[in-house]
């Protein structure tokens, strides 16, 4: 049961910040590693908007006190409103944080065998812009608003019908996060719930302000 619960939560915060990276990148000539369910590289030529169709943030949010911490994104009673009974498990090292962002991921809804997370896409300069420039290489890829911020339903394997959904959203130009849950809900419940974590989330960053 254990080794199970480890490759959901692997599997989960992979898909969770990878469904906001536009695409891989370089230092120094070493190529950033890549998990295997990341979506495919592509070739981007510059566009006269720079924005790429992302809509502005209007009233940016600081996030950066969350980076090292990312499990505080949450409070103890929004976690209760999604049955989380144990404490987060927050990564802000590693290749994947390393390449994406420090992110924090909970067990919650037994019965639903449900996992929520939450990270910061600080791999990403240019917020959500970044995510719209790599639209393409997504399985699905739907704008929508959280809270009045900008935000997509967005993932390189589209996994809904199996329970699980990411929503990306911008909280200033240069930063968005990614919500998510992995569980047994359908397609609609999965990202409903998804999209309830993300204004857990926002709610939590407003007030941090």
């Amino acid at each position: 049961m254990r080794a199970d619960l480890l490759r959901r939560t692997s599997w989960l915060v992979v898909s969770m910040l990878l469904a906001g990276t536009a695409c891989t990148s370089q230092a120094d000539g070493t190529p950033t590693p890549e998990p295997t369910s990341a979506p495919p590289e592509t070739t981007t030529t510059p566009s006269e908007d720079p924005t790429d169709g992302a809509p502005r943030v209007t009233d940016p949010l600081d996030a950066t006190r969350f980076f090292t911490e990312p499990c505080t994104v949450l409070s103890q009673a929004q976690l209760a409103t999604f049955e989380v009974s144990r404490p987060g498990i927050p990564t802000t090292t590693g290749a994947v944080a390393e390449y994406s962002g420090p992110y924090c991921s909970w067990h919650a809804a037994t019965e639903l065998a449900s996992m929520i997370g939450v990270g910061f896409l600080t791999g990403n300069e240019n917020g959500l812009s970044d995510t719209y420039r790599g639209r393409d290489q997504f399985d699905y890829f739907i704008p929508t608003t959280v809270d009045g911020y900008p935000a997509v339903f967005v993932d390189g394997s589209d996994l809904r019908d199996s329970g699980s959904c990411n929503i990306t959203v911008g909280i200033s130009d240069t930063l968005a996060f990614n919500a998510a849950e992995q569980g047994r809900l359908d397609a609609q419940g999965s990202c409903d719930r998804a999209r309830q974590v993300a204004v857990a989330a926002l709610a939590t960053l407003k007030g941090a302000g």
